[in-house]
């Protein structure tokens, strides 16, 4: 065979083998595309998921309580506790679960507060009983173990931590102490009335941290609990501390916290005002002073009497 002959006698070869070539950066191309079309479709439900989220709680917010405006449209600043008034029976009737509503003025905190015979059920269906197929938002809830009239030192309310910033995610973002002495104030409204909040610790710690605590045996008990919070507050506060003995009901409010394992970010605010109790309407501080071992005699008395 003459050089000539070998030389194309070669070419068949070389061929085949640009072929097997392009077949394989054809699978990847097409494998690669198909990825790309799935993760743009998961992306797009997450999103929708999130916009559909949004609209409900907007929707829920819209019968349920808005704050009051200035003239110039713009939620005010300084909030009578008498002048806060949230549609109770339309809540009720939506959800019977419905126990209060939460509102901290400058974040986009303003939902209703539900309690469930559990702590499960609230953490994947929404207020008006959905669930969501891809994000769950699930609903602000009341620890099932405290009691539903409040009436507990510590009443602990959970939420999401949501990537688009609702639900409860902006308490973590609190460790920023500007951030924390920015939104001290919180409001609870409830049926039986409204209670001022003002924030005293932000807490960083794991979902094994017993921090759910609803009631002391003492009032030294009581006053240990909150003044180790106080101890571990992540933020500095710039104003106006408040001091553990003087604490006579708190609230604390739980969200997950991703910068530790299993983290928690667990905001601690302490009753400096309320309408609750009062005939009349008036406005009070915190229990008028009450001891926990007062509580706790009134809530024995009341045992006895049924």
């Amino acid at each position: 065979m003459t050089n000539y002959q070998q030389y194309h006698a070669a070419r068949p070869a070389k061929k085949k083998k640009v072929r097997k070539k392009s077949l394989l950066w054809q699978i990847i191309f097409w494998f690669a595309l198909a990825v790309f079309l799935c993760s743009l479709t998961a992306l797009g439900s997450i999103g929708y998921s999130y916009l559909k989220g949004q609209n409900l709680y907007k929707d829920v917010a819209s019968w349920g309580f808005i704050p009051p405006q200035d003239v110039s449209g713009n939620p005010k600043a300084e909030l009578s506790l008498t002048d806060l008034s949230v549609d109770w029976d339309s809540l009720l009737e939506k959800n019977p679960d419905t126990v209060a509503w939460v509102y901290i003025p400058g974040t986009v905190i303003n939902y209703p507060v539900v309690q469930g015979r559990d702590n499960q059920k609230y953490l994947t269906v929404d207020f008006l009983g959905g669930r969501g197929q891809v994000v769950t938002f699930g609903t602000i809830f009341l620890a099932a173990e405290n009691k539903s009239d409040f009436s507990d030192p510590n009443n602990l309310i959970y939420g999401h931590h949501m990537q688009d910033g609702s639900m409860f995610a902006c308490l973590a973002g609190f460790a920023n102490s500007a951030e924390f002495n920015t939104h001290r104030t919180v409001y609870v409204l409830t049926p039986a009335g409204n209670y001022r909040l003002t924030t005293f610790a932000l807490v960083i710690s794991n979902g094994h941290d017993p921090l759910a605590q609803p009631r002391f045996s003492t009032n030294e008990e009581m006053v240990a609990y909150f003044q180790d919070k106080i101890d571990r507050n992540v933020a500095w506060i710039d104003s106006s501390p408040i001091q553990a003995a003087d604490i006579t009901k708190c609230f604390a409010f739980v969200t997950c916290d991703y910068t530790v394992n299993d983290g928690r970010a667990v905001l601690f605010a302490a009753v400096t005002e309320s309408t609750v109790g009062t005939a009349s309407g008036t406005q009070n501080s915190g229990l008028d002073g009450l001891t926990i071992d007062d509580i706790m005699l009134i809530d024995e008395t009341e045992k006895e009497l049924q």
